[in-house]
């Protein structure tokens, strides 16, 4: 049971000063002192109404996970700051709603399609009284800097709106600054939802042009009539994380995981910017990219061009982490500096990724 963390990257951005200053970051971790006091409120899965499985070395968990909702739910995006806010999009540098969790409002909670999981921060995990999961080893997440060991527990409800996600497994892992969004009165801990958690619904739609989260339940994915530009590409998936095919410098196409976590534009494995010519070892701009495990340093650049469906992107920003294990297993990615531009759609009954604009 190793799941990937994906993104995470809400704080992938160039820091002021020495960028090698922010590697000297430790790998952040639950200390015993947290563990134990966690594992005090353990509860057995059989008590929870959950059946736990052993394979070998591998744990499964039945029962767990159920997604509940009678028709289309649409909810408000939250503002979160790109520092940006007149560019379109510029208003939610990722996608943030609230949420009723364990009976407890105003949750931020975090839309994250480059996460295969539920993540929490130690701190908010105990304000929401999440249920550690007695008998169950810490599991390592993967992303920026590392591997972070998070505590499987159980969430028994999430709501947004008229949607439940009932007895949801949701990893506690460190306070950490990759669990925080920067919003007008200041940082805010968010509850993180993976997109596979999602699946089960006919459609899950992103509209920062207009600022809401669409749930759809049963029918299928319409493109709205007002959009003056449409296009889609086929969806696939890859470690239970979303992927579209992208073209880059006319190269490709290549399969690219899509990122709504992720507060950048493209971020390219060190092989593939190698090979385009966008990075070689000891040359170019860099920055300290930080997420769920740390930091590592990454090589900046714009990308010259790149094509999702009939969608051409000129002169996005792109980044390599250059040192530190490559996010993904070292696989392209597009963040939500990009999507925001658009009203993008998760079509999960015909598998099938849609872009759209309100302008030409």
């Amino acid at each position: 049971m190793r799941p990937l963390l994906a993104a995470l990257l809400l704080a992938l951005m160039g820091c002021a000063g020495d960028p090698y200053a922010r590697l000297e970051m430790t790998t952040p971790a639950l200390h015993d002192g947290q563990l134990a006091e966690l594992r005090k409120r353990a509860q057995t899965p059989e008590a929870l109404g959950i059946q736990m499985l052993r394979q070998g070395g591998a744990v499964m968990l039945r029962g767990v996970n159920e997604l509940c909702a009678a028709s289309t739910v649409t909810v408000p995006l939250q503002r979160v700051e790109t520092g940006q806010p007149k560019e379109t999009g510029g208003r939610f540098a990722v996608p943030v709603v609230l949420a009723t969790v364990n009976g407890r409002d105003g949750v931020r909670v975090l839309l994250d399609s480059g996460s295969n999981q539920a993540l929490c921060g130690y701190g908010l995990a105990r304000n929401l009284e999440l249920i550690p999961l007695a008998g169950m080893d810490t599991v390592g997440s993967h992303g920026i800097g590392g591997t972070v060991d998070n505590l499987p527990s159980l969430a028994p409800s999430v709501r947004i709106g008229g949607l439940e996600l009932r007895k949801l497994i949701t990893m506690i892992g460190p306070d950490v600054q990759a669990l925080r969004v920067q919003q007008f009165w200041g940082h805010s801990r968010v509850f993180l939802l993976g997109i596979n958690l999602l699946r089960g619904l006919s459609y899950l739609t992103l509209d920062s042009l207009r600022g809401v989260a669409v749930f759809g339940v049963g029918e299928p994915y319409q493109p709205e009539a007002s959009s003056r530009f449409v296009t889609q590409a086929p969806l696939t998936w890859r470690n239970h994380l979303p992927c579209v095919p992208l073209t880059l410098d006319n190269r490709g196409p290549f399969p690219c995981v899509v990122d709504t976590g992720g507060n950048y534009g493209l971020l390219l494995p060190r092989s593939q910017a190698t090979a385009l010519g966008y990075w070689q070892p000891g040359k170019g701009n860099v920055a300290a990219s930080t997420g769920v495990a740390g930091a590592g340093l990454a090589a900046t650049y714009h990308v010259r061009q790149a094509a999702l469906g009939d969608t051409l992107l000129r002169k996005v920003s792109g980044r390599t982490i250059v040192i530190g294990p490559e996010p993904a297993g070292g696989q392209l990615l597009i963040g939500n500096e990009v999507l925001r531009r658009y009203r993008v759609t998760f079509d999960f009954r015909r598998q099938q990724f849609w872009m759209e604009s309100d302008a030409r």
